[in-house]
């Protein structure tokens, strides 16, 4: 590569920041579809940006914004709690008490979805 000229070197290193833009441009189409994330635009891309820029905009710590943890922690925090209620005040909500709660939780279904799979199975190979 010695021999290689300065205008060589120049048009090969502008091949591979194209071909590096394009390959950004694909994953962030992949991950807009398969995950539904906005990705790189190929003007961010051109102008070789920080990548996750786009996912933490202007200061934006991660897990701000649209994130349902801490909704659905919230709503198990809450379910649990009522289950306890339940359980100290002997409360039965629609014939259901916490006795029956505890006992779905603790169950063993290890036999009933071992032979749910079997019959699965069996109705694959068919």
């Amino acid at each position: 590569m010695s021999d290689a000229t300065m205008e060589q070197k120049l048009r090969l290193v502008q091949q591979v920041r194209s071909r590096y833009q394009e390959d950004q441009y694909d994953l962030s189409n992949r991950e807009r579809i398969l995950y539904g994330r906005t990705g790189i635009s190929p003007e961010r891309a051109a102008g070789y940006g920080s990548y996750y820029d786009d996912y933490y905009p202007e200061g934006a710590l991660p897990g701000e914004g649209a994130s349902s943890f801490r909704l659905r922690l919230f709503l198990a925090m809450f379910l649990v709690m009522l289950v306890i209620v339940m359980d100290v005040n002997g409360i039965a909500v629609a014939g259901i008490t916490a006795e029956k709660i505890y006992e779905v939780i603790s169950a063993d279904y290890e036999e009933v979805l071992e032979t749910w799979v079997e019959a699965i199975s069996s109705n694959v190979r068919k």
